[in-house]
């Protein structure tokens, strides 16, 4: 949980990012800020579930800056490393990596917020469900919603951008399986944005689980293994003849015969 305080100041991060990173679309994406400003959205949770990751007041707003971070380091190790990287551009990465979330903001209009807090408190003293689904949105993909929001307030996208926000859920996301797997040579994955921007949402999800278990002491990581014991063995005496000994004695065996 952050404090009110904390979540000025991530919010303040927030807004100045759009401003310094995406210069060209920066009238655009402020208006659609501002319009969900207006509706307390960037205070969503990344997730309804404690354990899932961030479900709590500014944990979309933390998340998606955390994923920024690492997409731009993900971004110069795959380069370092000689991996395609020169059929995309940082700017397209981390306009993805800022987005890739934003269909968990609902849809437009005033009360259209997706996350709603779950009134069963059995729910959420049991199952760890804090937030519940707005019953009155239609059901939908969040990579769907994402890009559904950034055209409705006319945000141009390269295909790049796109491409990576859709299929940042990975390869075993099931609506992604047409993107990648595949019998044919020609018909994988050209670019490796997409693959960049899932190792980096998946690093700061997994960064988040570990936070949080660590702070409610909920769930015991795996710690250092005990080792066993190994008890020293004496060595087996045998009649049993090797090495040289062996052949000496079966070829005195052969000639005796």
């Amino acid at each position: 949980m952050f404090t009110a305080q904390e979540i000025l100041a991530l919010h303040e991060r927030f807004r100045s990012k759009v401003n310094t990173l995406f210069p060209s679309r920066v009238r655009e994406l402020t208006q659609m800020y501002n319009e969900l400003d207006d509706d307390d959205r960037l205070l969503s949770p990344a997730s309804s579930v404690e354990h899932f990751h961030n479900a709590f007041p500014g944990g979309y707003m933390d998340h998606v800056l955390r994923v920024v971070d690492y997409s731009e380091r993900e971004y110069h190790r795959w380069k370092e490393d000689g991996l395609l990287t020169d059929n995309f551009d940082l700017e397209e990465l981390l306009f993805a990596a800022f987005h890739h979330d934003l269909g968990k903001l609902g849809l437009p209009g005033k009360g259209n917020v997706l996350f709603v807090p779950n009134t069963s408190d059995w729910h959420v003293k049991n199952q760890g469900k804090i937030y519940v689904t707005n019953p009155a949105l239609p059901h939908a993909v969040d990579a769907d919603t994402s890009l559904f929001l950034l055209q409705h307030y006319g945000i141009k996208m390269t295909w790049q951008e796109q491409y990576a926000i859709r299929v940042h859920g990975g390869p075993y996301d099931k609506i992604n399986e047409p993107y990648n797997f595949t019998f044919w040579a020609d018909n994988k994955p050209k670019t490796n944005i997409g693959t960049i921007l899932h190792y980096a949402d998946l690093k700061a999800t997994r960064f988040e689980f570990e936070r949080w278990a660590k702070k409610t002491g909920k769930v015991t990581m795996l710690g250092q293994m005990p080792k066993a014991p190994v008890a020293k063995s004496e060595p087996v005496k045998t009649n049993v003849k090797t090495g040289s000994e062996a052949v000496d004695a079966m070829f005195s065996d052969f000639f005796k015969q």
